[in-house]
């Protein structure tokens, strides 16, 4: 699934009540006007971004051809990204404001429930979890052993990792056998990871 900043997303979804409402979408001054911009060059550039990030589609010498691509807004959520978070040596969370994901709506979320966060390293490979990998994360204070979470240490540094509550220690374990485990007294959890979303085709 892509990722759409706030904009992206209000545009997306006053194409998509437009079509739902009149049977086809609104023209380029329409969306302008709506939005009250100035200029319908800013109005075609978040239109070819969608497009771009596979949402939309246009087709070829047709009027008001903006067509949604597969099933979207009952069958979706929004998921919002917050930030980004290393599957590496912990760094200081980095937020990324007015950001969302859109997944498919699973029963057992509510709105609420979930966050999204960015990955940024390579020590969870051995669990299927990339660079630049989109983690959903339930939100949550504690952890089962062996489940991969959202964890802070230290001065407010995050790091994912999967988690096991030792003797006298938590222990912070990478899916990469050239990183070492994080052992530490204490361990902040800020979520659990439930899904992981790969972008296959991203715009530039």
């Amino acid at each position: 699934m892509p990722t759409l900043t706030k904009k992206q997303k209000e545009v997306l979804d006053y194409v998509s009540e437009c079509i739902e409402e009149n049977g086809y979408a609104p023209s380029l001054p329409e969306i302008r006007d709506h939005f009250q911009v100035s200029a319908i060059s800013t109005v075609h550039e978040h239109l070819k971004t969608l497009i771009d990030k596979g949402v939309l589609k246009r087709s070829k010498n047709v009027s008001r051809s903006l067509e949604l691509v597969g099933k979207r807004m009952a069958d979706m959520m929004q998921v919002p990204l917050v930030g980004v978070i290393t599957a590496g040596k912990p760094i200081e969370a980095i937020e990324i404001p007015d950001e969302v994901i859109e997944i498919a709506k699973d029963r057992r979320f509510q709105d609420g429930d979930l966050y999204a966060l960015k990955v940024h390293g390579n020590s969870m490979i051995g669990d299927g979890i990339f660079d630049g990998d989109f983690a959903i994360i339930k939100k949550q204070n504690y952890a089962d052993n062996g489940d991969t979470v959202v964890a802070v240490i230290d001065d407010n540094e995050a790091t994912l990792k999967r988690f096991y509550r030792e003797k006298n220690q938590i222990r912070l374990q990478p899916a990469n056998p050239t990183f070492s485990p994080i052992y530490r007294k204490e361990v902040e959890v800020r979520g659990i990871v439930v899904k992981i979303i790969r972008e296959f085709h991203r715009a530039v």
